[in-house]
């Protein structure tokens, strides 16, 4: 009888535990795991380009698109770089190629997505895209991390 105790126990346990971590994980997720709310960086677009429904509907079609790409190659990305360090007993770097590929893939997708959302705009939305484009690509930007103090040699 004792040790059913002491195995409910552990299970509870185990049960709270995947509860909080689930709860953590969807608490700490992104903009970009939430496909039905515009990130940021979307959001001052469509507002400072002063969208209509119409094109912001069109812009949210853009955006699933770029997305679906994106998420392509990241998977693919993943599995690369997994390739790359499975590979360093044996020095065998062949899978560098592939990820600098990706890299240029991923660029050309996302340059290609900004320019379907300016043919979005009439000439004057165009010029302020124009205008506002580098913001833009730094709200896209992931957030820095700080870098590590350096010790000074004493």
């Amino acid at each position: 009888m004792n040790a059913i105790k002491i195995m409910g126990g552990a299970l509870l346990l185990l049960f709270v535990l995947n509860v909080v971590s689930l709860g953590l994980l969807l608490r700490m997720n992104g903009p970009h795991d939430r496909p039905n709310r515009p990130s940021a960086a979307a959001e001052f677009l469509m507002h400072e380009l002063r969208f209509s429904p119409v094109q912001r509907n069109y812009y949210q079609q853009l955006i699933k698109q770029h997305r679906s790409k994106m998420q392509a190659i990241e998977a693919e990305r993943v599995e690369l770089r997994h390739a790359l360090f499975a590979g360093i007993a044996q020095n065998d770097t062949s899978a560098l190629a592939g990820l600098r590929q990706l890299e240029g893939e991923a660029e050309l997708i996302t340059f290609q997505h900004f320019q379907a959302v300016r043919r979005l705009g009439d000439t004057e939305q165009k010029q302020r895209f124009d205008q506002i484009i580098q913001e833009v690509m730094r709200k896209m930007a992931p957030p820095r991390r700080p870098r590590p103090k350096r010790m000074g040699h004493g």
